[in-house]
């Protein structure tokens, strides 16, 4: 088995705690959703992440939490810890304050919880210029061709890692370019941050290398055009922190997404034209 079917796998157990932070996250359940011997998976996982299966867990449950107090601050924290995965409130604050050194209750929805710089504070520092008004838009379905790319801020591994996926991908140049992200500014210590790079396929493209697949479904999503990296923290700080809690919507459980209005030849500062999309929870009737 190579090296790249393990990633694909693992990042497969990855997605699945993401998008099922509520359901049974035990050894046994992954395992099975990796295809793993649960007997080794455990260490497989750690090897491949750098943290334990436990930690991770607990890390998105929390991750998730910190998303839904600052977008939807309306919502009660019973029922944010809840639907995280937290079997009662108390467990769920005891946690929190365990890991973040404050309780969630006295938060104040704004500061990072790991004491790291805010990358919005900075871009108002630097005088820059505030983002287009915020569009609620329809996005259709897509199937996307994606390579995670881990600790992408440091020594060039984002643009190394575009670079590996415009290798896999035939006609790249006429291409949606979508960049996304599970992990949280205000709450991912820098050195856990992953990002997915991928480029928009069709139905016969098939996983190669370290490139994976994934179904991204149609939603309504809420969205920022930016044109330079620090309109792009200054939007989602907007989003997060205004327009959400300001408006009738709630974010879905879905990552946030960069969507590049071109597909450049080189991922620099120059190439950040793009839409900051929110995906919206369908609203009741």
């Amino acid at each position: 088995m190579s090296s790249s079917d393990y990633s694909r796998r693992i990042g497969r157990v990855v997605e699945h705690i993401r998008s099922n932070l509520e359901a049974d996250l035990s050894l046994e359940k992954l395992a099975k959703v990796a295809h793993f011997s649960p007997y080794h998976f455990h260490r497989i996982f750690r090897a491949a992440t750098g943290e334990t299966l436990a930690a991770f867990a607990r890390r998105a449950r929390l991750e998730r939490a910190v998303f839904l107090i600052r977008a939807a601050p309306e919502r009660s924290l019973s029922s944010i810890a809840l639907e995280v995965g937290f079997n009662t409130p108390s467990d769920f604050s005891r946690v929190f304050r365990r890991v973040y050194g404050v309780s969630p209750s006295s938060w104040d929805c704004k500061s990072r919880l790991d004491g790291a710089p805010d990358i919005a504070v900075d871009a108002r520092r630097a005088g820059a210029e505030a983002p287009a008004p915020a569009l609620v838009v329809s996005r259709d379905p897509c199937r996307l061709a994606y390579l995670t790319v881990r600790d992408p801020w440091r020594g060039g591994r984002l643009a190394a890692g575009y670079q590996t996926l415009l290798a896999a991908v035939e006609g790249w140049r006429n291409r949606a370019l979508i960049g996304s992200s599970w992990d949280s500014e205000k709450s991912t210590p820098l050195e856990r941050v992953t990002y997915d790079l991928g480029l928009v396929v069709g139905p016969d493209f098939e996983p190669v290398g370290n490139i994976a697949v994934r179904e991204l479904p149609g939603v309504e999503a809420v969205e920022i055009h930016c044109t330079s990296l620090m309109q792009v923290a200054l939007a989602w700080d907007y989003l997060y922190t205004v327009w959400l809690p300001g408006s009738d919507h709630e974010p879905a459980d879905l990552p946030a997404l960069k969507r590049f209005r071109r597909t450049p030849e080189v991922l620099d500062d120059a190439a950040w034209d793009v839409d900051c999309s929110i995906a919206l929870r369908p609203q009741q009737p």
